[in-house]
């Protein structure tokens, strides 16, 4: 799956980012027709007939990725891309989005799925189940599927996929925080291990034990051992290698999440934290630890 560097309507020209006028004259129309009336699935389609590309050689628009620009506040300036609308039309634009309570808002597309899939609740492990309901204010919830937990979570996936985004790019700018050993959590010691040691523990009960034979079981149970701390620092090793690679991302990657992501987890109070393919969690305030024990070393 291809995926832009930067937000649709720019470019990277000569080391800086510039507005590339082409995709910045699309970007103007898209909001014209939208505050002129036109829904999120008519701009899609509309884009996707006329086979205006918003990759090279890709030229499928969807709802997803109008909404996530019509939301994008990049577009009226920063220290890091240009101005490309005016604050005024952003502003109806998402005045207009919050006004309309239809599907548009609310469906989930296929390409959503890596994300929903993934979603776990903090609380118990257990999955949650994402629902929307267009009677609401809030029209998506999660609700956990443990029935006993009872975890409840009012969070659209746009603004899911955004949150993510955020903690995945944070670890890009630092990739020491997909191997910080503390905020592993305790890993389970393989079963064959388990059993070893066992047979260890109750050959010394013996009076009559065989030293040799013990002597081989703790080998081979060192054994073991090391092979499964190798081979979870060859995990880490290779996540680290992918956040070093990465540029930050602009919008949500679906292809770097799966690279990196093994579930996504949900605080009742809505807080979102990672959990890595290493086993290590990621969130806001782990990261922040993090870089106070750095500044404090």
């Amino acid at each position: 799956m291809k995926n832009r560097r930067f937000p649709y309507g720019y470019e990277m020209r000569d080391g800086e980012i510039v507005i590339c006028q082409t995709e910045a004259d699309i970007v103007q129309t898209i909001f014209r027709d939208y505050v002129a009336g036109k829904g999120l699935k008519d701009i899609a389609e509309k884009l996707t007939a006329l086979k205006v590309e918003y990759l090279p050689g890709e030229s499928n628009w969807n709802k997803s990725r109008i909404k996530r620009m019509i939301e994008d506040k990049r577009y009226l300036g920063d220290s890091t891309y240009p101005q490309i609308l005016q604050e005024s039309i952003l502003q109806e634009a998402n005045t207009i989005k919050s006004d309309r309570c239809t599907t548009d808002n609310c469906v989930v597309h296929s390409e959503n799925k890596e994300v929903i899939d993934t979603v776990r609740c903090a609380e118990c492990g257990d999955r949650l189940i994402h629902r929307t309901d267009n009677s609401r204010k809030n029209t998506e919830s999660w609700y956990c599927k443990n029935k006993d937990c009872k975890t409840v979570v009012r969070k659209t996936v746009a603004v899911l996929e955004d949150e993510i985004t955020e903690l995945l790019n944070s670890v890009i700018q630092n990739p020491d925080l997909a191997g910080k050993e503390y905020i592993s959590p305790k890993s389970e010691t393989p079963i064959e291990v388990k059993r070893m040691e066992n047979e260890i523990e109750r050959a010394l009960g013996q009076i009559d034990f065989d030293k040799e034979t013990i002597q081989n079981l703790i080998l081979q149970c060192a054994s073991k051992r090391y092979e499964k701390e190798k081979s979870q620092k060859h995990i880490t090793d290779r996540l680290k290698a992918h956040f070093e690679k990465s540029s930050p991302l602009s919008v949500f990657n679906a292809e770097f999440f799966s690279k990196t992501v093994t579930a996504v987890l949900l605080t009742k109070n809505g807080a979102v934290s990672l959990l890595l393919k290493n086993g290590n969690i990621i969130g806001k305030e782990k990261n922040k630890d993090v870089n106070a024990s750095s500044d404090n070393a």
